[in-house]
């Protein structure tokens, strides 16, 4: 059963077992959920959840830059802990906090539960399937694929059950896609790249170059000191893409 965690109802009693989020990710526990929830949104709402630590004096959250009285802490940043010794309901209702300061009106994350059923759905539902037969698990959610563009696959910061070789917490554009591999080009051969800083490759345009370049028009910087061009259009950015993946191979 698959329930929206912005608007949908649950019980202390369900199990989850995945979280849905532009791709399904299996959880072995509601702290993993809790844990895997906020740490998808800190990606996205950095600032809106960094302000909530000094807010939540009633500990509805339990988000803390120390571990201190926590009973089941995690890290979700350097010095951000949460704690994720929480009941179903709290946690839901935690998370629709964040949804709120966050401004977010129609959330699309949701939760795939076991639901245990009372004896009296279970009776009502047995005289129901002598009538027809009601699926009452969906199936689960092919996550999105995001090995469509050649790039080398993209380093977030997400925990790692919710990750694997073609996928990401959700599916990236081509623009952040290629932002990523530069970054990551840069980080493992500095070298390679700074040799190819200021040259002329796009539309006889400089597409990589010192972070002091001043000619970019949408600049964004990669590390070691350069900055690349990531205003082109998705052709280009993966010619683009494709150029520097050989130098770095040579």
């Amino acid at each position: 059963m698959e329930i929206n965690l912005g608007r949908d109802g649950i019980r202390n009693t369900d199990e989850v077992s995945a979280l849905i989020y532009y791709g399904r990710y299996p959880v072995n526990s509601w702290a993993e959920l809790y844990f895997a929830a906020v740490k998808t949104l800190y990606i996205e709402y950095p600032e809106i959840i960094n302000k909530l630590v000094s807010k939540d004096s009633t500990r509805a959250l339990y988000l803390r830059t120390t571990t201190i009285d926590m009973k089941k802490p995690v890290r979700i940043d350097t010095i951000l802990y949460l704690d994720a010794d929480r009941t179903p309901l709290e946690i839901v209702k935690a998370l629709r906090e964040i949804f709120r300061h966050a401004g977010v009106l129609n959330i699309n994350m949701s939760i795939e539960i076991k639901r245990k059923s009372t004896v009296a759905e279970e009776i009502k539902t047995e005289g129901i399937k002598k009538n027809i037969d009601i699926p009452q698990i969906k199936p689960p959610i092919t996550p999105p694929s995001t090995s469509t563009h050649s790039f080398v696959s993209p380093s977030l910061e997400v925990p790692s059950f919710m990750r694997s070789d073609s996928e990401s917490i959700r599916k990236l554009s081509c623009k952040e896609m290629y932002i990523e591999q530069m970054k990551n080009l840069v980080k493992r051969y500095p070298e390679r790249m700074k040799r190819e800083a200021g040259k002329f490759l796009n539309n006889r345009r400089v597409t990589l170059a010192e972070s002091s370049y001043r000619y970019f028009i949408e600049a964004v910087e990669i590390g070691e000191g350069l900055s690349i061009e990531v205003f082109f259009n998705e052709e280009d950015l993966k010619k683009n893409a494709q150029y520097y993946l050989k130098i770095a191979g040579k």
